[in-house]
C-alpha cells in the first residue's frame, strides 16, 4: 500500500475520532520512516492535539533544526503559550520574525508581551494593525486585554463591547468580558457574558473549562464539577482540566477524589507546578506533612511565584535540593517566599535552620530586620535585608547553596508534632511602654483590634471583607476597638464611624511600615480579630490571642486550610468560617471570654 495513502487514512481516520488508535498505527510506520520529515510534522501534530506535548516538542525542534520548518515553529510557540511559558514562545516568534514577516505571528508576539507584562510593546504592535484595519479583530482582542492587565477595566469593557458590534460570535470577546466582570465580581454580567459565549460553542474547551472556573469561585461547586466534567470528555489529554477538577473536588472536602484527579494530571504532565502544588496543598490539609512538601517545591515553577522572585534563575543555579539538610560547612543563603505574612509564618522554621547549620544567612524584609534580630539574638548576624546578596552577583558567587524559607518545612515540619505551639517573635519593650502610655488615655476595658482587608495578592478580594461587616465586633460589652487595618482604608473609617461606630486609632502609627509599632500595639491587645494578610501572621507569630476569618476554599493557603479551627504554625490563632462570620452566626462574646 502507497506510504502517502496509509498516512491520509490514519489521518482522516484520527480527525473522524479514532485518535488513538490512529496515533499508535501512525507512529508504527513513522519508526520505519524517520527520515521522512512530513511524516514526522504530521505525527507531531497528532501529539499536540492529544497533549503528549513533550513528544511534539521533539519532533518539532528536529524539523526546525534540520530545515528551519516556519510551521513547526508556529506550532512549538503554541504548546509554549498552551504550558504558559511565554518567555519560550516569544524566543521562537522573534526567531520566526527573523526568517519571514507574517502578520499573525507578529500578532502573537503582541499577546507574548502583554502576557510578559511588555504592555508598551503590545500595544505599539497592536495600533500599528488597527491603523491599517480598525476592525482588526485579534489586535482590537490583544488591546482590551491589555487595557484590562492595567486595571482599567471600563476601557477593556468599551474594547470588547466595540468587538461584539463587528461580531456578535466573537467568543475571545465574549469569554474576555465574562473575565472582566468576574474580576470586578459582577456576578450577574460574569455569568451572561460566559454563558453567552458557550451558547456561541458549547464544544470549546477553552470556554467550557472558563465557566467551570467561574462557578468554583463563586462556591457554585456543583455546577463547576459538571463543566470541569465537560471539558475533560471534549479534551481528555489535557492535564490542567484534570487538576481544576481536582481543586474543586477538595474545595468540597473529597480529597479522594481531588487526589485521584491530581494523579490523572500528573500522569500527563507530571513536572507540573500547579499540579505539584494542588497535591501539596491535600496533603499538607491531611496533615500528611511529608508527601505535602515533597510536592510542595511546585510552586518554584509558576509564574506567579517566578514574577515575583525577579533573581530566581540566579537562584535556582544553587538551589539546595537533597532530602537531607544537615551540619555542613557550606554556606547557604535562604531567601524569603512572595509576601510578608509568608515570611514570618516560615520564619518559625528559622530557630531549628540556625540550629542545624554552622553557616547560614537569611535576607528578610527591612520590616523584620529587627524584629528576628531580636528574636534570635544568638544569630542575630545571621540576618540581612533583603536583595543584600540575591540582588548582588559578586556576593551571590561566595553562596554554595540556596533555600527558599517555604522549603524547610521538608527538614523541620514532617510531622505534627514538630511545629512549635509557642510565640517566636519578640517585641521591642521600649516600643511596648510607648504603646502602653497611649493605651492608657483609653477606658480601662478589653482592648480588641481589627483588620479587614488584603493587598496585592490574586485572592485579595476574596479575602478581604468590609469594615461594616465588623459592626458586630462593636456590640460587645466593655470593648475598646482598635484599627489595624494598613492601607487606603480613611475614607471608609470615617464613612463608618460618621454611623455613629467608634473605631479607635492609635496616633501616628504607620500600620504598613513599622512592624516594630505594629508588633508592640498587637502585644499590647486582649484578642485581635482579622481575614488572612500579613497582620495576622504578625499577631500569630506573637502569640496574641486572634480570630481569623478563613475566606473560601479556592482562596485558601495550605496554614488556614485545616480539618478544624486551629492550623498547627499558631496555637494562638482561632480560625472561623467567612460565611458564619457574615451571617453573625458566630458568638464573638463566647470567644472573647472563652480567649482572654
Amino acid at each position: 500500500m502507497n506510504l502517502n495513502f496509509q498516512i491520509n487514512n490514519l489521518l482522516r481516520k484520527f480527525e473522524s475520532g479514532n485518535k488513538r488508535d490512529s496515533y499508535r498505527e501512525l507512529l508504527k510506520i513513522f519508526k520505519k520512516n524517520k527520515n521522512d520529515n512530513l511524516l514526522r510534522y504530521n505525527l507531531a501534530v497528532i501529539q499536540q492535539k492529544l497533549n503528549l506535548n513533550e513528544e511534539a516538542k521533539i519532533n518539532y525542534n528536529y524539523l526546525i533544526k534540520f530545515e528551519k520548518n516556519i510551521k513547526a515553529m508556529i506550532n512549538l510557540y503554541n504548546i509554549f503559550f498552551s504550558e504558559e511559558k511565554y518567555y519560550e514562545a516569544l524566543n521562537i516568534i522573534d526567531n520566526i520574525l527573523k526568517i519571514q514577516q507574517i502578520e499573525n505571528v507578529h500578532k502573537d508576539k503582541a499577546f507574548a508581551c502583554l502576557k510578559l507584562n511588555n504592555i508598551k510593546i503590545s500595544r505599539e504592535i497592536c495600533e500599528y494593525y488597527l491603523s491599517k484595519n480598525r476592525k482588526d479583530l485579534i489586535a482590537l482582542n490583544i488591546l482590551g486585554q491589555c487595557s484590562f492587565a492595567e486595571g482599567d477595566n471600563k476601557m477593556a469593557i468599551k474594547i470588547f463591547i466595540d468587538i461584539l458590534e463587528f461580531d456578535p460570535n466573537n467568543l475571545s470577546a465574549l469569554n474576555s468580558l465574562g473575565r472582566i466582570y468576574h474580576e470586578k465580581r459582577d456576578t450577574k454580567n460574569a455569568e451572561k457574558f460566559f454563558l453567552l459565549a458557550l451558547e456561541r460553542d458549547e464544544y470549546s474547551y477553552h470556554i467550557v473549562n472558563n465557566i467551570a472556573g467561574f462557578y468554583r469561585e463563586e462556591g457554585k461547586n456543583d455546577k463547576a464539577v459538571y463543566y470541569y466534567k465537560k471539558a475533560i470528555n471534549l479534551n481528555p489529554n489535557n492535564p490542567y482540566v484534570y487538576n481544576n477538577l481536582s481543586k474543586t473536588f477538595f474545595d468540597l472536602g473529597i480529597n479522594e477524589d481531588a487526589k485521584d484527579n491530581s494523579f490523572k494530571a500528573l500522569k500527563i504532565k507530571p513536572d507540573d507546578g500547579d499540579i505539584q502544588k494542588t497535591l501539596s496543598f491535600i496533603y499538607l490539609k491531611d496533615h500528611d506533612f511529608e508527601k505535602g512538601w515533597d510536592y510542595f517545591d511546585g510552586r518554584l515553577k509558576l509564574n506567579e511565584f517566578i514574577k515575583k522572585n525577579k533573581n530566581i534563575e540566579r537562584l535556582n543555579k544553587k538551589l539546595f535540593r537533597k532530602k537531607i539538610l544537615n551540619n555542613s560547612k557550606n554556606k547557604f543563603l535562604v531567601v524569603r517566599e512572595q509576601g510578608v505574612g509568608d515570611e514570618i509564618l516560615y520564619g518559625s522554621m528559622y530557630g531549628d535552620l540556625l540550629k542545624t547549620l554552622e553557616n547560614v544567612t537569611i535576607e528578610c524584609d527591612p520590616r523584620l530586620l529587627n524584629l528576628f534580630k531580636r528574636s534570635f539574638p544568638k544569630y542575630s548576624n545571621s540576618f540581612i535585608e533583603l536583595g543584600s546578596i540575591s540582588n548582588d552577583d559578586y556576593e551571590l558567587e561566595k553562596i554554595d547553596y540556596v533555600l527558599y524559607a517555604g522549603s524547610l518545612g521538608r527538614y523541620y515540619r514532617k510531622r505534627l508534632e514538630n511545629f512549635i505551639n509557642e510565640p517566636f517573635l519578640k517585641i521591642d519593650q521600649k516600643k511596648y511602654t510607648e504603646i502602653q502610655s497611649k493605651l492608657s488615655q483609653y477606658d480601662n476595658k478589653y482592648n480588641i483590634g481589627i483588620s479587614w482587608k488584603s493587598f496585592n495578592n490574586r485572592y485579595a478580594s476574596d479575602k478581604s471583607l468590609e469594615l461594616n461587616d465588623f459592626k458586630d465586633v462593636f456590640k460587645l460589652p466593655n470593648c475598646n476597638v482598635f484599627n489595624l487595618q494598613y492601607g487606603d482604608v480613611l475614607d471608609e473609617i470615617n464613612n463608618f464611624n460618621d454611623k455613629k461606630n467608634k473605631l479607635l486609632k492609635i496616633e501616628d502609627l504607620d500600620l504598613y511600615n513599622d512592624f516594630e509599632s505594629v508588633a508592640a500595639f498587637l502585644k499590647s491587645l486582649d484578642m485581635f480579630i482579622t481575614i488572612s494578610n500579613s497582620t495576622a501572621h504578625l499577631a500569630g507569630s506573637l502569640g496574641v490571642k486572634t480570630i481569623l476569618i478563613k475566606p473560601d476554599n479556592y482562596a485558601l493557603f495550605h496554614y488556614w486550610n485545616q480539618k478544624n479551627n486551629k492550623t498547627p504554625w499558631y496555637n494562638c490563632v482561632e480560625l472561623i468560617d467567612r460565611e458564619s462570620f457574615l451571617k453573625g452566626s458566630t458568638n464573638l462574646e463566647n470567644y472573647l471570654k472563652s480567649m482572654i
